[in-house]
């Protein structure tokens, strides 16, 4: 539901001013007189107001609410919020938060275990949340930006901060260094819960599949279903009266009761006389070996640690793919060089799929039943001006 003639503080100092002046014959408005004092103070809160609206309006709205009040509204529709597997849980706490310097400093910086990250709070409508270091993180030196994982600190399951919300923090170095703070993904107070975009995107896609016997009805069934990433329908896979319901596993720990449990889930919406067949998509194995080339100065345990975070930023975007996706080299590069800003080159070595050679280029499965999924990451580190360079 958009908000018509929201205002900004800004414009309602100046609409202020501008009644002073024209209403009262208060032309003394400058920085400093009593006029501009009262005019500020009330403004401030007008200003409040009018976010404490748009926030509570934001969360009653199906495109917009997060968290619990996303999950109130999918209880209208019938819609419950679905957990994902372990290892998507443990994928989104890895590196969630990003430490960053305006320009690189001539020693290593360490942030230590249990700092405190804040989301920004700019007005009373937003409460402020607070999140809480998991281990070390070092920003090496000649570096501006290091990566870490941090969970909530508080046990409400209302709030996900969004992308670069968290953007304040409790911890002083002892020079005189800025150290800037951001989270490059979402934050969760629930990880074993469904991500609120796919969620949004099921309770819209509800209405459609209230008439029983739709692809759309078929494919929602599924996806509500425990460990399920993705569904693709294909009709007649063999002949009149049959389908196939191809899915796509978050993990392969639930394979081997998945088939049984969307064919119980999907009964209800199956059209009469049509035959179901639950197929586990094949995942095409990618490996990659990949070589980096570092800045000058690296020392050798730096550069072991930058290459293990490339290589869980790769297998990270790989895993995101699904059936249908192009695995894309210059995305697998720009992976690589966003883990670290000490990588100054970066070379795809070989790349293959399932133990075949694969030509370095941009490859799409067309197979309906194939989906990429990261195998083996290998990423070796050279330094420029080192003997093995």
């Amino acid at each position: 539901m958009p908000i018509y003639g929201s205002k900004e503080k800004s414009e309602i100092l100046l609409s202020m001013l501008t009644g002073l002046e024209k209403n009262a014959g208060i032309t003394a408005v400058y920085q400093g007189s009593i006029a501009r004092a009262f005019a500020d103070a009330v403004s401030t809160e007008i200003s409040d107001l009018y976010e404490s609206l748009k926030f509570s309006i934001d969360q009653s709205n199906l495109l917009t609410a997060s968290g619990r009040n996303l999950d109130l509204i999918g209880e209208i529709y019938g819609v419950p919020r679905k957990s994902v597997t372990e290892v998507v849980a443990q994928d989104r706490q890895s590196f969630n938060i990003e430490f960053s310097l305006s320009i690189p400093y001539s020693s290593a910086i360490i942030i230590p275990k249990d700092t405190l990250i804040y989301n920004d709070v700019s007005s009373f409508a937003t409460r402020q949340y607070s999140y809480k270091l998991a281990e070390d993180v070092t920003i090496v030196s000649g570096s501006t930006r290091a990566y870490g994982r941090v969970a909530p600190n508080f046990s409400d399951n209302s709030y996900v901060a969004p992308k670069n919300s968290l953007t304040k923090h409790n911890y002083v170095y002892s020079e005189p260094v800025v150290i800037f703070v951001t989270n490059p993904k979402e934050v969760y107070s629930n990880i074993n819960g469904e991500s609120d975009t796919n969620y949004r995107r099921r309770i819209i896609t509800s209405i459609k599949a209230r008439s029983a016997g739709t692809a759309e009805s078929v494919r929602l069934a599924a996806l509500s279903v425990k460990g399920v990433k993705d569904v693709r329908i294909r009709e007649g896979s063999y002949g009149i009266g049959s389908c196939d319901v191809i899915v796509v596993p978050e993990s392969s720990s639930f394979i081997k009761n998945l088939p049984n449990t969307i064919l119980q889930v999907i009964d209800s919406v199956k059209p009469v006389g049509v035959r179901f067949n639950v197929r586990i998509a094949e995942k095409m194995t990618i490996n990659l070996g990949i070589t980096i080339t570092l800045a000058s100065g690296t020392s050798t345990p730096a550069a072991g640690g930058i290459a293990n975070q490339a290589s869980l930023f790769v297998r990270r975007y790989l895993n995101s793919l699904t059936i249908g996706d192009t695995v894309s080299v210059n995305e697998i590069q720009r992976q690589v060089r966003s883990s670290s800003d000490l990588i100054r080159g970066v070379s795809i070595n070989f790349m293959n799929g399932n133990g075949r050679d694969l030509p370095i280029q941009d490859i799409t499965f067309n197979n309906v039943r194939e989906y990429p999924a990261a195998g083996t990451v290998d990423v070796y580190s050279v330094i420029i001006s080192a003997s093995n360079y």
